[in-house]
């Protein structure tokens, strides 16, 4: 099954094996000239095709996450001038985009978490979500 689900993930304008996704609707394409096309037509409220076809093959039960980050926390991770100093990297965001991009994300986040890049990011997010916690350890 898994193989499957692999090769349902296509450009949605060319069939092609993707590269990006659209920032606003997530929907997989693979150049520039198929985001051009893709953009004329985006709607943000659609779901990529993949989340569709992945909903009806059988997956691991997935708990939901009852931890929330509220909305004045999301705008201060906007705000923080710290976060946007890490996020200047160039190996920090393509770490980022791999992680989005990747199948195991658990096993990334995995390795991630011994890169010292990596670590200070999350620390930087963690402190601004959760500053009391943080603090304590």
């Amino acid at each position: 099954m898994a193989s499957l689900r692999c090769s349902t993930v296509v450009c949605v304008i060319c069939l092609e094996k993707p590269k990006y996704r659209c920032p606003a609707c997530r929907v997989p394409y693979c150049s520039v000239a198929c985001f051009r096309k893709h953009k004329e037509q985006c709607n943000p409220e659609a779901r990529p095709v993949e989340k569709k076809i992945r909903s009806a093959l059988p997956t691991k039960t997935i708990k939901p996450v009852e931890d929330k980050v509220s909305l004045q926390n999301l705008k201060n991770l906007g705000e923080s001038a710290t976060l946007r100093s890490l996020l200047l990297n160039p190996h920090l965001r393509q770490l980022m985009v791999n992680l989005d991009q990747g199948e195991d994300k658990a096993k990334l986040m995995r390795a991630y978490m011994q890169e010292p890049l990596f670590v200070e990011f999350a620390d930087c997010c963690l402190g601004i979500v959760e500053p009391s916690q943080n603090e304590d350890s």
